[in-house]
């Protein structure tokens, strides 16, 4: 098993990640989030996300390749204000192809996005591979559960304290 390349995603990577996104979405999500959300979302839309989310700013994105295919991506964001209960590091996506599923990049990429730092993020309920993966890197679920607005699907608030550098994952 190669180890990922990772690195920071710039502008220009914006449509590689919608592209990516959108197939990872309709991979993980077909059957749980409803088909209404799935297609009325293309990969031109979330490019466009992307592109304003990386130049502004607002997230710090990391994208893990084989070559020159595009394999993961995770993305974090500063908890709002309005939250001061949470840790300082909301970790908003992280997507691995499925092709590359258990082979560490998840893993890889929450390092690079995160480190050893306190973190919070939100799952869907019904994703019970994510879940094992963030219980198995040291996350919690909280009581806050929410309906996702975008998908209508149910979600939980988790969270991470601080790891040792040491720590197993």
């Amino acid at each position: 098993m190669n180890e990922a390349m990772i690195r920071v995603a710039t502008v220009e990577d914006a449509g590689s990640i919608g592209r990516f996104q959108t197939r990872c979405w309709d991979e993980t999500y077909r059957g749980v989030v409803p088909d209404e959300f799935l297609d009325s979302v293309d990969a031109e839309t979330r490019e466009r996300r992307w592109r304003d989310r990386i130049a502004s700013g607002e997230r710090a994105v990391y994208l893990a390749h084989r070559g020159n295919e595009l394999i993961g991506v995770a993305s974090t964001e500063v908890t709002r204000p309005s939250r001061p209960d949470l840790p300082a590091i909301e970790l908003a996506s992280l997507y691995v192809d499925r092709s590359a599923h258990g082979q560490g990049v998840a893993q890889q990429l929450l390092a690079a996005a995160i480190g050893t730092a306190p973190a919070h993020l939100l799952v869907f309920d019904s994703n019970a591979r994510a879940q094992s993966f963030y219980l198995k890197h040291g996350f919690r679920p909280t009581d806050e559960r929410q309906i996702d607005g975008g998908t209508g699907v149910a979600e939980t608030r988790w969270v991470r304290p601080g790891r040792s550098p040491n720590a197993d994952g």
